[in-house]
């Protein structure tokens, strides 16, 4: 603990408000809330703490704070904060695994689809979510053969398909207006649990087919009802009332918080939401953190049965009500999401023994073969080309020795010609690491190029260039082509093929080289496929990249008709010139 910190420990309030870390370098690491600021923020600074604690202790050189009027102030102002500076050490949601809904347009002519857009008043009536892609769609189609609302996303000049099958009114063709109502309120009903009129119907229409000797149409009706009843009956009944309600469980143990949240929509268990955060705060707060900004990304249900912290502060941040079950089917269903919420985090830390750590102990220990930190963040880098031809580049991510794929980047090399790998480096180097600088974004640990001194030098003089010092090594490769050699600080380390540092470096290797190849090939097949289509007049650029992206090969291509042509996007002159090309 440094002066500064001494000193501002010894002038805090004893008032509620946010506090903010700060690292060497003034950056915000870390967001928090307390009720009396004065005993929270010491409390970081003396006594014992877990071992994730005391890394985010041993990171802080300063700290600011907020004094608010109340906790709950302080609460919001916390969120606020983590949307604004998403610090190292804070869990920050975002919104791309939200689940997907049903929805009901509000168009002249409606249209049902599944969307995991976020939901927008006005723009449609929603229904879920549904945790299950596929049976979400499984629904809509249904409810499509059942009831005839517009299918096409853009109306069509003339009538289609479905509207010689009877499940669309064909606005195409028909321009007077439309009532929809009955269908609305049918899909409606139908999606928020009652089947009962929808099934009566069917089977009065099946019986009516059966009498008239319609024998096709009746089994027609026959299948719909077994569709019905086989799509509703995968989400069994668990309540009798149709209150949206989530279940949420939060259990602490040894600097770990498991939260486990079961979804019920209209009586139906439609998901199970399970995740592991570092207590850094205390159980409450760090809580209190998650679950807020879990509400701010998913539906909020009208009910919450909690267990693990204090309700009261998440009932007035997001205006819900707060059950707690003595007994019943509201009980089971909360001790349900407790004894997941334990199983969870044995499980994990079972896991975590058996994988994490180990890769941890191995990035230590490479790091104590090149004589630098454990590189946490690792990138690497590799080349491929044709002889020089459609030359592109490849950078894959490693974060605690497992690989980050969202962080995986691709390169169309844009200014060396021909084969040229140290060029090719020097382009790829400086395109990462200047966008990393300007965007102010994290830097790895250590970059590893695949392949030897050559390579490794590129790198040091774009890096030296920049005025950025990243370590930077090479993995060079045996005469059986095995990573068994480390180019470093200009001298060639051997590693054992049996260690864990060869399997780690081995893995790096073989996927940075894999991802390379494969955006080569791709590169090059369309660069082939637009080769072939070069002498075709009026197809520029844009048109080709629509052929590629509707027929993928060439061959499909040659073999369209006219007409599939211009299906794909294609002028009608163009269409006729392209099929005559090919067909001369």
């Amino acid at each position: 603990m440094n002066n500064l910190i001494s000193e501002k420990l010894k002038l805090l309030p004893d008032s509620p408000g946010s506090y903010q870390m700060l690292d060497k370098d003034g950056k915000i690491i870390y967001v928090g809330k307390a009720k009396n600021l004065k005993n929270r923020v010491r409390s970081y600074f003396h006594g014992a703490h877990n071992a994730k604690t005391t890394k985010l202790v041993s990171e802080i050189c300063d700290f600011n704070y907020i004094i608010t009027k109340s906790e709950l102030e302080a609460l919001v102002l916390e969120i606020n904060l983590i949307k604004e500076y998403d610090p190292k050490y804070n869990i920050m949601l975002t919104d791309d695994k939200t689940y997907p809904y049903i929805a009901l347009t509000n168009e002249t002519h409606p249209r049902l689809i599944v969307t995991r857009e976020k939901r927008k008043r006005g723009i449609a009536r929603y229904f879920g979510p549904y945790p299950n892609v596929k049976a979400a769609r499984l629904t809509v189609t249904l409810l499509n053969r059942l009831y005839p609302l517009r299918k096409c996303y853009k109306i069509p000049n003339k009538e289609c398909l479905y509207y010689h099958m009877g499940q669309c009114l064909g606005p195409c063709i028909n321009k007077h207006e439309m009532d929809y109502t009955q269908y609305k309120n049918k899909i409606a009903s139908f999606l928020n649990g009652d089947i009962k009129d929808i099934i009566s119907e069917l089977e009065e229409k099946m019986n009516e087919a059966s009498m008239n000797l319609e024998f096709e149409k009746a089994i027609e009706y026959r299948e719909l009802i077994n569709s019905i009843n086989q799509t509703t009956s995968k989400q069994k009944i668990t309540i009798n009332d149709l209150t949206s309600r989530d279940y949420v469980a939060i259990y602490e143990n040894d600097g770990d918080i498991s939260i486990n949240i079961i979804i019920t929509r209209l009586g139906s268990i439609v998901q199970n939401h399970q995740t592991i955060i570092n207590c850094y705060s205390d159980i409450e707060d760090d809580s209190l953190s998650y679950l807020i900004q879990f509400y701010d990304l998913n539906e909020k249900p009208h009910e919450i049965a909690i267990d693990g912290i204090n309700s009261e502060l998440i009932s007035k941040y997001l205006d819900i009500d707060i059950i707690d079950p003595k007994a019943g089917k509201k009980k089971e269903l909360l001790d349900m999401a407790i004894y997941n919420a334990k199983f969870n985090l044995e499980n994990k830390r079972n896991i975590y023994k058996n994988t994490v750590l180990k890769k941890l102990d191995t990035i230590e220990e490479l790091g104590k073969l090149l004589g630098i930190e454990a590189p946490e963040r690792i990138e690497a880098f590799d080349n491929s080309n044709l002889f020089g031809e459609y030359p592109v580049s490849a950078m894959v991510c490693y974060i605690n020795g497992r690989p980050a794929k969202n962080e995986f980047r691709k390169y169309h090399i844009k200014t060396v010609v021909g084969a040229n790998d140290y060029e090719t480096m020097k382009e790829v180097i400086y395109r990462r690491y200047f966008r990393l600088l300007m965007e102010d974004s994290k830097m790895p640990n250590l970059i590893v190029m695949d392949g030897g001194e050559i390579q490794v030098h590129a790198a040091l003089d774009v890096l030296k260039s920049l005025n950025i010092e990243i370590p930077v090594m090479g993995i060079q490769k045996d005469e059986h082509h095995n990573a068994t050699i480390i180019f470093f600080n200009e001298r060639l380390i051997n590693i054992d093929k049996n260690s864990s540092i060869y399997l780690l470096l081995r893995d790096i290797s073989e996927k940075v080289h894999d991802f390379a190849i494969s955006f080569f090939r791709s590169t090059k097949a369309k660069g082939f496929f637009k080769s072939q289509l070069d002498d075709i007049e009026g197809l520029g650029p844009k048109r080709k990249e629509k052929l590629i992206s509707h027929f993928v090969t060439i061959d499909n291509v040659k073999a369209a008709s006219i007409d599939e042509l211009v299906e794909s996007g294609m002028p009608e002159d163009v269409a006729k010139r392209i099929y005559e090309y090919f067909n001369s």
